[in-house]
């Protein structure tokens, strides 16, 4: 698509989206990731006919990404859950309450991207009182491993931790330099660089600036930072922020790293406004730019060559294993039947692979949006 989803218009499609139950209708994916929201992990239905109930939550619908992962649950549970996926508007206290409302409803299993990681062991808490009711965190990822250790029912599915995609980034950006001589403006042999990073508070802003760097200097390409700061993974916010580095350095900018497509989409607005990057690789004035997530509206922008690429967040497969699991807790079934992810040792954590995403392979990426 060629237009910017903000976060508004996100939180108008979970409204009309995912206030309504799952249906009895069911759409399986494909291979067994497909298959781990619909019969492997179809979880018992009640005496009366009729179907579990799975609290959902995400922390917040003006992150894209996160509400496509809400998305992805929804879909999951067709036939297998009823669910309302409630979004969590970036207040603890708010998404406490949500927890609350969902185990007084009779949840079976609890299923929230937490929107403070520090206060996982309360809703843990909440699941034990509650006749320890099994929990699953996913996107935000609970670093401090001993949390999830302390309930046996307590899970998480996450993308691949640690660098959370960015060596993959950097390692595009790496690519890209290569393949394009040109991009060395000034022939100096460093890469002249601004660096948009996420919200401080989320366990993946950080390591997604610093690993993306580290990936670009171990390739043995120099970095001049010119600029680096936080746009909260928000597409207004960046722009904002790239209005202000655009004005100062212009043409010297020879990369635009952004910790997200959000972000990515609004350093594109803003350079574009400045005239750069109009008629895609084949502009007159060109900064690429990259992203992580994949998203819908950031794969035309790959397609156009507006910009270079994303690394994909399955956020299907995420819905999926999610619903997968959620449905053989429910069904006092091992977690991990009939999902074809493995779970990590010492972590109880099943981690989904990042991929990197060209205008040459755009339709895996297309394909994880696929109803």
């Amino acid at each position: 698509m060629k237009r910017k989803m903000s976060g508004v218009f996100m939180a108008a499609i979970l409204a009309v989206s995912m206030v309504a139950g799952c249906s009895t209708s069911s759409s399986p994916g494909t291979g067994d990731a497909g298959t781990a929201g619909t019969t492997a992990g179809k979880a018992e239905n009640s005496s009366k006919g009729e179907l579990p109930i799975l609290g959902a939550g995400i922390y917040s619908s003006s992150d894209n990404f996160n509400s496509y992962i809400g998305k992805a649950i929804k879909n999951a549970c067709n036939g297998v859950f009823t669910t309302n996926i409630e979004d969590g508007q970036n207040d603890q206290s708010t998404q406490n309450n949500q927890v609350d409302t969902m185990l007084a409803k009779g949840a079976k299993v609890i299923a929230v991207s937490v929107v403070d990681v520090t206060a996982a062991p309360t809703l843990i808490e909440k699941c034990k009182a509650a006749g320890n009711v099994p929990i699953i965190f996913f996107n935000k990822e609970i670093t401090d491993q001993s949390v999830i250790a302390s309930y046996d029912k307590a899970y998480q599915v996450t993308s691949t931790g640690g660098d959370y995609g960015a060596s993959i980034e950097g390692q595009m950006i790496v690519d890209y330099w290569k393949a394009n001589p040109k991009m060395d403006k000034n022939g100096d042999g460093k890469l002249q660089l601004v660096d948009l990073m996420g919200d401080p508070g989320h366990t993946a802003a950080q390591p997604r600036a610093d690993f993306a760097k580290k990936t670009i200097t171990d390739a043995g390409i120099p970095i001049e930072l010119l600029e680096e700061d936080t746009g909260m993974w928000d597409t207004a916010k960046a722009k904002d922020k790239m209005d202000a580095w655009i004005s100062k350095y212009g043409d010297q900018i020879e990369a635009v790293i952004c910790g997200n497509d959000a972000m990515a989409l609004g350093a594109l607005q803003s350079i574009q406004t400045a005239g750069f990057n109009t008629k895609g690789m084949e502009s007159e004035k060109y900064i690429p730019i990259i992203g992580i997530d994949a998203l819908p509206e950031m794969l035309n922008k790959i397609e156009s060559g507006e910009v270079i690429g994303s690394v994909l967040q399955d956020a299907k497969t995420q819905g999926k294993t999610i619903v997968g699991m959620a449905g053989n807790l429910a069904g006092g079934k091992d977690v991990m039947t009939g999902i074809d992810l493995k779970m990590e040792a010492g972590a109880q954590a099943v981690r989904v692979p990042y991929q990197a995403i060209t205008k040459e392979n755009l339709d895996v990426a297309k394909s994880t949006y696929a109803e």
